[in-house]
């Protein structure tokens, strides 16, 4: 009789660790925000906010502001996980989705640009505390986001010619003295043909039809025709012999190696000099609907959340 009111008080104890156990997860993961019909739970909460509390747990501020700062971050991040959360909702609505392709080439992307392997790419989000698969994730949410925001905010956008005008005239300064070079140019294969077509430019023969006859480039059939350029990324060689050269002159010629090569500048175009020039208006486009996409996305933001119900119990 003992022994079986002792089996009876080990399981009623069992049952209590499991209980007390089930509780302590429910704890851990609890809910933190109801987005409508979905939920954020403190472990999302948590894995969103690792990296920026590391670097709070990193910084030399004192304990208390550390602890004010980590607070008013989990906010900011709860807040962030609740938009993305109404984001997908509507994406949903909308019939918009992202597969596992389209993830795929944005990372590989991401890589590329950073000139990053998958074993680097991996070990620079271990160190922010962070794995591969919530990375994607991330990914994911993001190309989601860009996706609405396209249909339900961009389409609306409209840029006119009178703002870029006015945009321009506020921000002059920006756009000053930018300097592009319309080129042209002969190449030719020995010092030879060099001396033939430097012959015929010294008379004065049109640079096109010199090109078109004398020239080895592919280009030769346009006239040596390059096109439009800031010279600021070329090779010093080229920097240097374009250095005096003006509208409707050409280079000495530029030792290649294999061949000779004679620049003709059709045009410099200074930028920021009387009208909007074409070279900065879509410039200037596309940092006006880049402004005005950001405040639509606020409003059109703001009115979601007006109109769902969110409560927030952190």
């Amino acid at each position: 009789m003992e022994k079986k009111r002792n089996i009876i008080l080990i399981i009623f104890l069992l049952g209590l660790f499991g209980a007390a156990n089930c509780l302590a997860q429910e704890v851990v993961d609890r809910i933190v925000a109801i987005v409508n019909d979905d939920i954020v739970t403190l472990s999302q909460l948590d894995m969103a906010a690792a990296p920026y509390r590391k670097n709070i747990d990193t910084s030399q501020e004192s304990s208390a502001r550390k602890k004010e700062m980590t607070a008013q971050m989990h906010t900011q991040v709860l807040n962030q996980l609740v938009e993305s959360s109404l984001v997908i909702q509507e994406a949903e609505r909308m019939g918009i989705t992202v597969d596992d392709a389209d993830v795929d080439r944005a990372v590989e992307n991401f890589k590329k640009e950073h000139n990053l392997d998958q074993e680097s790419l991996k070990l620079g989000l271990a160190a922010q505390g962070i794995t591969l698969e919530q990375y994607r994730e991330n990914i994911k949410e993001q190309i989601l986001q860009s996706m609405i925001v396209s249909r339900a905010v961009r389409a609306k956008i409209v840029v006119t010619d009178e703002e870029i005008k006015a945009y321009y005239d506020t921000h002059y300064q920006e756009f000053k003295a930018k300097k592009k070079y319309h080129l042209k140019n002969i190449i030719v294969k020995d010092a030879t043909a060099l001396s033939m077509v430097q012959g015929k430019l010294e008379n004065k023969v049109d640079f096109s039809q010199v090109a078109k006859d004398d020239s080895i480039g592919s280009n030769a059939s346009s006239g040596g025709e390059l096109g439009t350029f800031d010279i600021s990324s070329f090779s010093n060689e080229i920097k240097v012999a374009l250095e005096g050269v003006g509208k409707g002159q050409y280079t000495k010629p530029v030792d290649m190696g294999d061949s000779f090569q004679i620049l003709y500048v059709a045009d410099i175009i200074l930028l920021g000099q009387g009208p909007v020039q074409k070279e900065v208006e879509k410039q200037i486009q596309d940092i006006l609907y880049r402004e005005y996409g950001e405040t639509q996305f606020k409003k059109w933001m703001e009115d979601l959340k007006n109109s769902a119900h969110i409560k927030i119990m952190l």
